[in-house]
């Protein structure tokens, strides 16, 4: 509204090479599109400064710049003891390039109202004025329906009360207005009393006076006070406790406020689902905060748990015991501290006693909730309540997933090898979702140990004894799970293994076998699922060291924002899952041994002649296999595109992190920046083709040795496979097992000593490794190159153009603030429209790409809105080049997530946040005595 004004303003002189802006209002901000925005836009340099130090020093860096064009930003406010001082700068521009700006012009020209008062630029009150300007004009509308010609000082005042408490200040208020106005405007209403006059507060504070309590009380008692006794009272009415009795309990001084009728709690209950969640939510936290802290308001808290906590939530509500405790996270609605508590005590009984039907009833509730309109806890999310939140969900995840494989398991050992199928360790794998468990433990394992899952105020040491207790047992069993799960995921292995011993070297040459291998991924999928005369692009997407855990958690929700699944089959690296047989696998369409070139286009290029008729003209965009991470490899062509992420693969590698850690930090990483602007460039219509050369595994401990000679060269014996000229006889004989290479369709001679044959692959079985002899190093933690589930499964998807369903809601729009400096807050707007009019009340949840942009939920309410969302940008260690260049652009991608017709729909849009580095705005010097003299005007100057 403001800035729109202002550019209207300067738009005329665009061009010119000085314009002088006189803002005594302030009513510029730095970074505002109208400073920034459109200074870069037409090339000129914005001298923004709070100091004359900084001006002189910034105007004399560029004043000799030929066709240098100069925006001076003067903030000083009318009355300084030291404005700016540019007589200089005066001299040279004309009085048509001066423009002296004037909230009280803006009103003016906005409203068509030469009345209001010269009171408005007042430095005080226009402060108050800019910071709710639509609710100041929307005031002056409601003073010209009460009295359509007068504007006095005292209607200003009138004007900027309306404004700041959101009321029409020209009626009476309602006793329900009065009560809204109290639980969300009563920090505005002080400010509103230490400016305005008594005469102008009398109306509002008679009514103040005839409402209900505790609200007719902040006129003669602490207004702190008040606000904390009502807010205590209501979350314990909330759970049926007798708060009138238990307030003296809390603290003594509190039992003044006892007398606050259920009836107008309830009401006032009813009041705060339509207040700003964000007023509401900041006394909640205070109350939290007298709850933890002994001597409130001086937040310090000593050696013992917290006394009021303790009583409130272990003797009263009856934490510790799972059925309370699921009753009261039922009830509470609006303490993130007494939730998260509640939740504390349910995650250490599912961890300890693991009685998951009741424990499903909880994820039923927090689902339930979370699509809740009414829920005012959800409508500011946490980061710490959502870390545990999901640490809850996973716990749930992974005793669902252990019990499931501890069924399968007891199978599995009695039956035959012969008596297998694939399908059968694909629906275990996939569809049953164990693929899950390797990182679902190491995430669960990270959370407890590390994880950021309570409020900012609450340590573990302020856990009541029994509950602390409770959490150190759950700790401990967590650690047993563990070791259970990884020996019968060692059974699952070795039954695989077993199965794949005798199938694989058939099925590798049959083109209709059960499982896809990656030599066959072009033959069976993308001449399957594609006809080049249709028009419709393709673009194979290869992601090395993509398992299906990473695949279905981290890159499908992704990919589903833009386009639909077409199909799923069930994909197997080739032999051993090594990146230079099974990736070139991949882009060959054969196997190993039948390679024409060790080049990916080449092999690529050779296959879609001979196969497809297809002699396409592809672009090199990028072929660079050194890359740790991120794309490493573009092939593109008008028809088909060719691209490979290096996903996992050499971030496993020298890597001793945990796995969730890699995937939740580094492999999403790659997500929010390489795949997200890769997507962008891909058209909707697409039709994308998804692999990986094969996966990876947790390397275990046991050594077994492979003699120096059963191998032409101790060089051909890696961690995970071994090329041997013999099989290992003796007690290490069943430690691995063995595949004739002449019939696995690689080459049959070593590749340490060229020409010389070998007879084996030899693969470690289940909880061993091979020991290397030369080149000896300790292994990775995770590494791949074996035979088992996790390295040899691996996704093959077909994904095409969105189908006919239509999302309710969409992102119509997003705005990002103008043009900032690093550690400057950034601000977007998102507009958020329905596609067709009656869409009711709905919680809509936003996320971001940014790991530091907090998820927040809102209620969308039907009408378009749009919603505001600012944070600061963590840029981290920048390359040269962005310094060089002066800028850094962050695409910032927002993800809509909301409840339609019984299903969760997921959209997106991206935009771009341009970050200048090394600007040449300085920060004001506060000590400097120069600064202070430039700012005096010399004594023969002076009128």
């Amino acid at each position: 509204m403001v800035e729109q004004w202002i550019l209207n303003k300067i738009e005329p002189l665009n061009g010119d090479p000085l314009i002088i802006l006189r803002d005594p209002q302030r009513m510029i901000q730095a970074g505002a599109r109208v400073v920034d925005g459109w200074a870069e836009e037409n090339a000129y340099t914005v001298l923004f400064c709070a100091g004359n130090l900084g001006l002189r020093e910034m105007y004399e860096n560029i004043r000799d710049e030929p066709g240098a064009r100069v925006l001076l930003v003067d903030r000083s406010r009318g009355n300084a003891k030291m404005p700016l001082f540019y007589p200089d700068l005066e001299a040279i521009a004309n009085s048509r390039h001066q423009i002296d700006l004037s909230l009280r012009d803006f009103l003016i020209e906005t409203s068509g109202d030469t009345h209001w008062p010269e009171l408005a630029n007042d430095r005080n009150l226009s402060r108050l004025l800019l910071a709710n300007l639509p609710d100041a004009l929307n005031a002056h509308g409601q003073l010209r329906v009460a009295h359509p010609t007068r504007f006095t000082d005292d209607d200003l005042y009138r004007i900027i009360l309306g404004a700041t408490l959101k009321i029409n200040p020209f009626l009476r208020p309602t006793v329900s207005e009065v009560r809204k106005l109290c639980l969300e405007q009563h920090h505005a209403l002080d400010e509103c009393r230490r400016l305005l006059p008594e005469t102008v507060m009398a109306t509002l504070d008679q009514a103040i006076r005839k409402a209900p309590r505790p609200f007719c009380w902040l006129l003669e008692r602490d207004p702190d006070r008040v606000i904390l006794a009502f807010t205590l009272s209501t979350l314990m009415y909330q759970h049926g406790l007798e708060y009138q009795l238990l307030l003296s309990n809390l603290d003594p001084d509190l039992h003044a406020f006892k007398d606050i009728p259920p009836a107008d709690l309830e009401q006032a209950m009813k009041d705060q689902l339509l207040a700003n969640p964000d007023h509401v939510l900041a006394d909640v936290q205070v109350a939290e905060k007298f709850l933890l802290y002994n001597d409130f308001p001086n937040r310090s808290l000593g050696q013992e748990p917290p006394p009021r906590l303790t009583f409130l939530l272990r003797d009263r509500l009856q934490l510790d015991e799972p059925a309370q405790a699921l009753l009261v996270l039922q009830q509470e609605h609006l303490s993130v501290l007494i939730r998260s508590l509640a939740l504390v005590s349910l995650l250490a009984d599912l961890i300890e006693n693991r009685q998951l039907a009741f424990h499903r009833q909880v994820v039923e509730l927090l689902d339930q909730q979370a699509n809740s309109a009414d829920l005012l806890v959800y409508r500011r999310l946490t980061e710490e309540w959502q870390a545990l939140e999901n640490t809850y969900r996973r716990a749930l995840e992974v005793y669902t997933l252990t019990d499931r494989m501890a069924r399968v398991a007891d199978q599995l050992k009695v039956t035959p090898a012969r008596d297998l199928d694939f399908a059968t360790f694909d629906r275990l794998w996939n569809e049953d979702r164990l693929n899950r468990l390797d990182y679902y433990l190491s995430d669960l394992d990270r959370r407890l140990r590390v994880g950021n899952i309570l409020p900012k105020e609450l340590k573990l040491g302020d856990f009541w004894p029994e509950l602390r207790q409770r959490w150190q047992r759950a700790r401990d069993k967590f650690k047993e799970v563990m070791a259970i799960v990884e020996s019968v995921q060692n059974l699952l292995d070795q039954r695989f293994q077993d199965f794949y011993r005798l199938h694989y070297t058939t099925w590798i040459q049959q083109p209709d076998a059960p499982v896809i291998f990656t030599h066959q991924f072009l033959p069976r999928l993308l001449k399957a699922y594609w006809d080049p005369q249709s028009g419709q692009k393709a673009v194979i997407l290869v992601f090395d060291g993509l398992r299906p855990d990473a695949w279905e958690e981290l890159l499908w929700p992704v990919l589903q924002e833009k386009y639909d699944l077409v199909a799923r089959q069930p994909g197997s690296a080739i032999l051993p899952t090594e990146t230079q047989l099974s990736r070139k696998a991949i882009s060959a369409g054969c196997l190993p041994d039948q390679f024409v070139s060790q080049s990916e286009l080449k092999l690529l290029d050779h296959w879609l002649q001979q196969n497809m008729g297809l002699k396409l003209s592809f672009t090199i965009d990028k072929e660079d296999d050194t890359v740790a991470s991120g794309m490493t490899v573009r092939y593109v062509s008008d028809q088909l595109e060719y691209i490979v992420f290096n996903f996992t693969d050499k971030n496993l590698h020298n890597n001793e992190a945990d796995l969730a850690f890699i995937y939740d930090h580094t492999v999403s990483a790659i997500i929010r920046e390489d795949v997200r602007s890769v997507l962008r460039e891909l058209p909707e219509d697409a039709l994308l083709f998804i692999t990986s050369d094969h996966g990876f595994r947790p390397v275990p401990t046991p050594m077994v040795t492979v003699p120096a000679a059963a191998v032409a060269d101790s060089h051909d014996v890696k961690y995970r496979n071994a090329r041997a000229q013999s099989k290992l006889s003796g007690a290490d004989e069943k430690k691995v097992i063995d595949f004739d290479v002449r019939v696995m369709g690689i080459p049959t001679t070593s590749p340490t000593l060229s020409g010389t044959a070998i007879h084996y692959i030899l693969f470690p079985r289940p909880g061993y490794t091979l020991r290397r002899h030369k080149g000896h190093r300790p292994p990775d933690r995770y590494t791949h190159g074996g035979l088992s589930l996790a390295e040899c499964l691996v996704p093959m998807v077909v994904m095409g153009p969105r189908q006919t369903f239509q999302p309710m809601l969409h992102i119509e729009q997003l705005n990002p603030g103008g043009a900032v400096t690093e550690a400057e807050p950034v601000t977007l707007e998102i507009v958020v429209a329905a596609r067709r009019k009656g869409k009711g009340d709905a919680a809509v949840l936003f996320e971001f790409s940014g790991a530091e942009i907090a998820a927040r939920r809102e209620i969308f309410r039907g009408e378009k809105t749009t919603y505001t969302v600012t944070w600061t940008p963590q840029l981290g260690e920048l390359a040269a080049e962005d310094r060089e260049q002066g800028e850094k652009v962050l695409p910032v991608t927002v993800i809509l997530s909301y409840r339609q017709d019984g299903q969760s729909v997921r959209v997106s849009q991206t935009t771009d946040i341009r970050i200048k580095l090394d600007t040449t705005r300085l920060r004001r010097r506060l000590d400097s005595k120069l600064n202070f003299l430039m700012g005096k005007v010399p004594q023969g100057l002076k009128t």
